[in-house]
């Protein structure tokens, strides 16, 4: 599979004196004779650009006010009034979109590829929030810091550990099972663990896969109480069905949701819970694997067309948002990291890392011939677009830097992979955006283009809704207000280039 990215392209540049803004050219604008007399007071404007984001599709011809941190107004360009003193900039030509999100990373998964990493890499892809979806509270902390401190880091939300059952996943057994996890063993022990990282500050609850169906209910019910949404693996002890109706927010990786669709779904969800309380694998990692195995294939084998139904009913009823995170399944199956622009993204990694990269990768640059593998990417493409057709929210995210995942050109990529499994360019720009913001109940402060909202903004040189990889036509990313041109993008996306 070749996506023919080739990096963020350079931009024409803009023909006027640079001042005050951060490495961006710009201009103070007085009345014009075109425009009304009126003049009024702003910060920013960004003028006759076409505004895109998943409230209101396309806006061609706007100008875009923002004061401080915020999206003043947004008004037709040839009715909007003259701004004292503001720096302006030209949008003729131009795309601004939302801040992109990164819902799925891990910023303390592999050593090495911490905030300082992601962070630059992040703001120079354009996105502007990070979901850590697994990580130890102490080993967060420095990326928590560092996020408040700096206006111009992408905020950061966390979940904290991974909260499994007993048998964790993620227990420190091998360089791939790092210990990003807490294990709890019954449902008082999920309720605790709830308040206990309540108490820490957390942003949200990462629920995994191994968790018995009496804990997971425990630990969803204290999180609701708490005020803290849910993202989760369907465990292996339920359906997918189960999790969504049991309150889970968000669904990783379309995992386990073809164990909810045979005819045979509660004989193999059986099967699957004496298999854990059996435990006959060396290591709960090894475990889960197994059973994977055991029931991936025999269950995809065994759907009918109309099998996933009751499923995608009730994923779309309880609006369970799925994050799928291509990357991982697609880039593994289809050979894509022997793709030259993608091998391209690992320079700007750490250089050691970069280069382990480079080599490990070529055991996947050529297509997977095991049947079983293909047949389960083949369930996630035809899913992927019944369930966006049926009204299930998808969620944008990567898993960086889990399988060679380049922080920031990462999810580039996977903008265009939902694209390619079916989304339009405009659902998958709302999965980067909006579903986010709803995920954590802030869609009324970010995640559009809309006024009032925090001014995390994109501004690109080509139409993301004629193709999505446009996404990496970045003009200027604008952070809290903050605009940040092209000059320091350059030198943010090559700061660990040595």
């Amino acid at each position: 599979m070749t996506l023919e990215f080739g990096g963020i392209p350079k931009s024409k540049p803009f023909i006027v004196r640079t001042i005050g803004i951060i490495g961006i050219a710009i201009t103070f604008v007085g009345c014009s004779p075109q425009k009304q007399m009126e003049v009024s007071n702003a910060d920013l404007v960004i003028e006759n650009v076409t505004v895109i984001d998943a409230l209101e599709g396309v806006r061609p011809g706007m100008d875009v006010i923002l004061i401080a941190e915020r999206i003043h107004d947004i008004r037709s360009h040839q009715s909007s009034p003259d701004y004292v003193d503001a720096v302006t900039i030209d949008g003729t030509e131009k795309y601004l979109i939302p801040g992109l999100w990164d819902a799925h990373i891990h910023l303390t998964y592999t050593e090495g590829l911490d905030h300082k990493v992601f962070f630059p890499l992040a703001i120079a892809h354009g996105i502007t929030s990070l979901r850590d979806t697994g990580g130890h509270l102490d080993n967060l902390a420095p990326a928590r810091a560092a996020a408040a401190a700096d206006p111009l880091s992408p905020d950061l939300y966390i979940s904290g550990p991974l909260v499994d059952g007993p048998l964790r996943v993620y227990a420190g057994q091998t360089p791939y099972n790092p210990d990003i996890s807490v294990g709890v063993a019954s449902p008082l022990e999920a309720e605790r663990m709830v308040d206990d990282l309540a108490e820490a500050g957390v942003d949200f609850i990462k629920a995994y896969e191994m968790l018995s169906e009496p804990t997971f209910r425990a630990l969803v019910a204290r999180a609701k109480e708490r005020g803290l949404p849910v993202a989760a693996h369907a465990p292996l002890s339920m359906t997918a069905s189960d999790a969504a109706l049991f309150g889970a927010d968000d669904l990783q990786h379309l995992r386990n949701l073809e164990l909810s669709c045979p005819a045979d779904a509660d004989t193999l969800r059986a099967a699957r819970r004496r298999m854990l309380a059996e435990n006959d694998a060396p290591n709960p990692a090894v475990l889960r694997s197994k059973i994977h195995r055991a029931q991936r294939a025999a269950a995809i084998a065994s759907l009918e067309p109309e099998s996933c139904e009751d499923l995608i009913r009730v994923l779309a009823e309880t609006r369970t948002i799925q994050t799928p995170t291509l990357m991982i399944s697609r880039f593994l199956t289809h050979g894509a990291y022997g793709d030259a622009a993608y091998r391209k993204t690992f320079d700007l990694v750490p250089s050691e890392i970069g280069k382990g990269w480079k080599a490990r990768s070529m055991s996947f640059a050529s297509p997977s011939n095991d049947e079983d593998v293909l047949a389960h990417d083949a369930f996630m493409q035809s899913i992927l677009p019944r369930l966006a057709s049926a009204g299930v929210p998808i969620m944008a995210g990567t898993d960086a830097p889990i399988g060679f995942l380049t922080p920031g050109a990462s999810l580039h990529y996977e903008l265009h992979l939902l694209v390619e499994a079916g989304l339009t360019p405009l659902q998958a720009l709302e999965a980067a955006t909006m579903t986010p913001a709803m995920f954590f109940g802030l869609e009324n402060n970010i995640g559009a283009v809309q006024q009032g909202m925090i001014a995390d903004l994109v501004l690109l040189n080509e139409d993301p809704l004629a193709d999505i990889r446009n996404v990496a036509a970045i003009e200027l990313v604008v952070k809290s207000g903050r605009a940040i041109g092209r000059e320091q993008l350059d030198e943010l996306l090559n700061a660990n280039a040595e």
